[in-house]
């Protein structure tokens, strides 16, 4: 597909299924405002993630990098009373603007931000477990050992989701070691004895997985 139409395509969905309030288009621009990168999920992408959250009638969701609380927000819309959202995020800086845009989009009752190395809090979290859903957008290296954890911890019938998951076209011949990353994860989440699996090939790509019962 040509890609000024996938462009175009993408700009459809999201005017039509996931318009942006003020609150979640400050949360957008979040990163610019504080010398942050720029790579938060698309809006299309963060309605495909409530739904997904949805269908498994999620409660408690652990989300691993969290930047400015944009893909956060989303999920944390769509949980019930007394639902709530862990999310893990390594640097204390964007750690602090996420609490800050929890807090202006009305969501710190039913958000926990973690802050520090994903692999310490992964492991206190499980005492807390299961999960209804787990939400990975981190360090690519280390996407396979999230998604490990993610299935021990998730209860039957639970889903993982996975953004990057296609990298641009780049699994398909990765160079780069987040490249490589990516493909070997798509490989082991193919394969993965706990869950059934696909990708979505929306936006950038969003790998899911289903524990199975």
């Amino acid at each position: 597909m040509d890609e000024n139409i996938r462009t175009q395509i993408d700009q459809y969905i999201s005017a039509l299924y996931a318009p942006e309030d003020d609150a979640l288009q400050q949360i957008r621009h979040a990163p610019q405002q504080h010398d942050m990168p720029a790579i938060a999920i698309a809006a299309h992408e963060g309605r495909l993630l409530q739904m997904l959250a949805l269908s498994v009638n999620a409660k408690k969701i652990v989300e691993i990098g969290t930047l400015a609380g944009y893909s956060g927000t989303w999920l944390a819309r769509m949980l019930p009373p007394g639902g709530v959202l862990y999310t893990v995020e390594k640097s204390s800086k964007h750690a602090e603007v996420a609490r800050q845009s929890f807090e202006q989009a009305g969501l710190s009752n039913r958000v926990e931000v973690l802050q520090g190395d994903a692999h310490d809090i992964l492991q206190k979290l499980a005492a807390s477990g299961p999960y209804d859903f787990v939400f990975i957008d981190a360090d690519k290296t280390a996407y396979a050992m999230y998604l490990n954890w993610a299935a021990d911890n998730l209860r039957p019938g639970g889903m993982v989701a996975a953004h990057n998951a296609l990298r641009g076209g780049r699994v398909l011949a990765p160079q780069s070691d987040d490249d490589r990353a990516m493909a070997a994860f798509n490989r082991v989440l193919a394969e993965h004895p706990q869950l059934e699996s696909t990708i979505i090939a929306v936006g950038d790509g969003m790998a899911i997985g289903i524990k199975k019962r």
